[in-house]
């Protein structure tokens, strides 16, 4: 699968390990957190985190009830992704065949 489009709105790794984990758990919401994706307790994991958590917001591509701090950082609460993010990642799995 491809996500060469919605890395360019992110940080490509982080952007490509959330929506590959939201994409498993579909249609199921998650739980997610800057370790869920790779980013583990870097200095700037939580502004790497919550840079992807705005970039794919934005394009319209994740869904979630609330983003909740606490002593263990960031977290998104009942994330998935939209519809328009499942028709993105299968057009880009199309192209990639």
């Amino acid at each position: 699968m491809s996500v060469d489009r919605l890395g360019r709105i992110g940080s490509d790794v982080s952007v490509e390990c959330a929506t590959r984990l939201l994409e498993k758990n579909w249609p199921r919401s998650t739980l997610l957190t800057p370790a869920d994706i790779g980013l583990g307790d870097r200095e700037t994991a939580v502004a790497e985190f919550l840079g992807m958590v705005e970039s794919l917001s934005d394009a319209g591509f994740l869904a979630y009830e609330a983003l909740v701090f606490n002593s263990d950082g960031p977290m998104l609460v009942d994330a998935t992704l939209t519809a328009r993010g499942r028709a993105m990642l299968a057009s880009e799995a199309n192209r990639a065949n």
